[in-house]
């Protein structure tokens, strides 16, 4: 049987996959330089951000959170090894990272078509005010002003800076 070229190509990349993933199950699970386990750097630190989660229903710790090298967590998703604490910091890390981006993205959405709508609204209202009114058209193009100032910084890009967790330099030995 002849493979067509789009076929060589998907075999090719499913066999480079596959020792992708050998080669990551073969790798040390950490950085030799990291002599100490996570969970005892943890110790009996408190987490205020549990609190805040918390408040809004969500739970991510648990009894043991991050306080044992082995976690033992309830999830949807069976793992064929275990995950220890490090890992789970990380993988919670990046989780929130994730979840921040796609609810500020709904929200940003959400607002500017919000503030587009207020925004024609008042233009419609100035356009019906009479023109002899002067002060009703100074507190209208004022609104409009500020309104368009806010749909403009919702159109900036927000930037929040954290500590560093993962950097390319750091090497598995």
């Amino acid at each position: 049987m002849v493979l067509t070229p789009a076929e060589k190509q998907k075999r090719y990349r499913e066999r480079q996959k596959a020792a992708e993933l050998a080669a990551a199950k073969a790798m040390p699970t950490k950085p030799g330089y990291l002599k100490r386990s996570f969970s005892d750097f943890v110790g009996d630190r408190d987490f205020p951000f549990e609190g805040s989660l918390d408040a809004y229903g969500v739970h991510i710790s648990g009894p043991d959170f991050l306080r044992t090298e082995i976690q033992n967590f309830k999830s949807e998703y069976e793992r064929d090894e275990p995950v220890t604490a490090l890992e789970r910091a990380v993988g919670i890390l990046g989780a929130c990272l994730d979840a921040a981006d796609e609810l500020s993205v709904l929200i940003n959405q959400y607002k500017l078509a919000e503030i587009g709508k207020a925004i024609d609204d008042a233009l419609e209202v100035s356009a019906n005010l009479p023109r002899g009114d002067v002060e009703a058209l100074k507190e209208s193009f004022a609104e409009i002003d500020r309104l368009r100032l806010i749909q403009t910084q919702l159109r900036a890009p927000a930037r929040y800076v954290f500590p560093s967790t993962q950097v390319k330099a750091e090497r598995l030995d």
